[in-house]
């Protein structure tokens, strides 16, 4: 008897490991449904050598493609999030059905906090950027989407305390000492908060929320533009949000949306070049699919007015589009966080949007922008401060100049000079205080401080020769040493 027990037993085991395998030739790809690239299958030979690490390649294979993976992870996810109140998935459940990116959190409780210098270096390059358009007959604004859980914030779990200032507000503090044209953009969704401006099930605004942004950035443009204030509308439960997808991957509940009858003026898509119709690439491109938007281009057929847009955004401005695109002759719109302003005409109007959870990545890469040339210094009159590590490269189109100070500090107004220094001539650059993170992260570990300085200089034939280099900060001049420059 006891041996027929471990034979049954055994027969179990056996049945139960193998009938994962047994099925995966008839279910649905997990690829399909969720949205990211499975782990490939390995390679029993890497190099010439037999891959040692074939095991641990293969257990990641297999745990991806696992039948009714996503049936699993939604169960499991249903009795820890929604029973448990616990974050799960990446994903916090709120009260009454609410969702929210469980990143979001750090901003809520302001346990990320951003340092001065990171913060002052956000904020004048974004002065820098506004320099830039408007010397070239455009308006800048500066569009910083706030978080759900800033706005929404009752909503969040009662074990999750709000602080008094966080990245955002220090941000936009500092942008407005600048001078820096923004749009207080949580100020107007809060004070629209009733009319419900996000998704419960999704990390973004909806399109009542989208529309009330719009006519704010407008206005924060000074621009004249239509309001569609009496645009009929219906709401249908037709969205399924990115937070319920990460929550249910094999389906959960479906959200409001909120759906405008507007008459919309012709226009075309002259980038991507595609065989859908127009309105069909449009929704697809205000989907929840978030494809083949990195770059759109648009041309007015009833806007003739030669305005042009140039908008640098993140998903939250998928919503925008219909609204942009009806008010500008052309439209540019890039998602990007690191903007190629040197591509920016004349007469461009520049929205630039980021949303409130990735406002650190302002100070981690300098835009493209070639860095503008200010009145000569004389450095004899700034106190010594030693050496700073600078680096240079020729990348063929521009000159590059990024370094590190040895301390992380502002040093007086948060403005940083390049001089660069031939006998009795002179060039005086503003850099961004932008310390390069990634060109940064193979140097010496000695100047990994955190704080630093990034220019692109326009090549000019005037600018050949041998150069001593000099970097003013605050009060404090330092040597940079000598670069040549061909």
């Amino acid at each position: 008897m006891k041996k027929s027990f471990k034979i049954v037993y055994i027969a179990i085991f056996l049945l139960i490991c193998v009938f994962p395998l047994a099925l995966m030739p008839f279910v649905k790809n997990n690829e399909n449904i969720e949205k990211r690239e499975l782990t490939k299958f390995p390679k029993y030979m890497e190099n010439g050598r037999l891959n040692i690490d074939f095991s641990t390649q293969f257990e990641s294979w297999f745990n991806d493609r696992i039948p009714y993976r996503s049936e699993l992870l939604s169960a499991a996810n249903l009795i820890k999030g929604e029973v448990l109140h616990a974050p799960t998935s990446n994903v916090i459940v709120g009260d009454g059905g609410w969702l929210f990116y469980e990143s979001e959190s750090q901003d809520y409780m302001d346990t990320n906090a951003m340092t001065d210098t990171q913060v002052n270096a956000a904020a004048i390059s974004l002065l820098l950027i506004q320099e830039n358009v408007e010397s070239k007959g455009g308006s800048f604004v500066f569009v910083p989407m706030p978080n759900k859980a800033s706005v929404y914030g009752e909503k969040m779990p009662g074990c999750y305390t709000k602080a008094d200032e966080n990245n955002l507000s220090r941000v936009t503090a500092r942008a407005g000492e600048l001078g820096v044209n923004y749009v207080d953009m949580k100020a107007v969704m809060t004070a629209n908060k009733d009319k419900t401006v996000y998704h419960r099930r999704d990390s973004h605004w909806n399109y009542q929320g989208a529309l009330i942004g719009y006519n704010a950035i407008m206005d924060g443009l000074g621009k004249e533009h239509k309001t569609y204030a009496d645009a009929e509308y219906s709401v249908i439960d037709d969205w399924r949000g990115d937070l319920d997808k990460l929550l249910y991957p094999s389906g959960g509940v479906m959200d409001d949306q909120y759906h405008y009858n507007i008459s919309y003026q012709n226009f075309r898509f002259t980038y991507p070049v595609t065989a859908k119709s127009t309105q069909e690439q449009l929704l697809n491109f205000m989907s929840d699919k978030e494809e083949g938007d990195d770059l759109i281009k648009t041309q007015s057929m009833g806007v003739k007015d030669g305005s042009t847009l140039y908008m640098a955004r993140d998903s939250f401005g998928r919503a925008l589009l219909p609204f942009m695109i009806d008010n500008y002759e052309t439209a540019t719109f890039k998602r990007t966080d690191c903007p190629d302003v040197n591509s920016i005409g004349d007469n461009t109007d520049f929205v630039y949007e980021i949303v409130e959870r990735n406002l650190v990545r302002l100070s981690n890469k300098a835009p493209f922008m070639y860095a503008p040339e200010r009145a000569a210094i004389d450095t004899s009159a700034y106190a010594a401060a030693g050496d700073v590590a600078m680096y240079f490269k020729d990348e063929g189109y521009a000159l590059r100049l990024y370094g590190s100070f040895s301390e992380d500090k502002v040093y007086g107004d948060g403005h940083i000079f390049i001089v660069l220094e031939q006998g009795d001539q002179k060039y005086t650059y503003e850099a961004f205080p932008i310390y390069e993170k990634e060109l940064m992260a193979d140097k010496d570990s000695s100047v990994q401080s955190g704080n630093g300085f990034s220019a692109y200089l326009e090549k000019k034939e005037e600018l050949s020769g041998s150069y001593k280099v000099s970097i003013v900060a605050g009060d404090k001049v330092f040597s940079a040493g000598d670069i040549e420059i061909k």
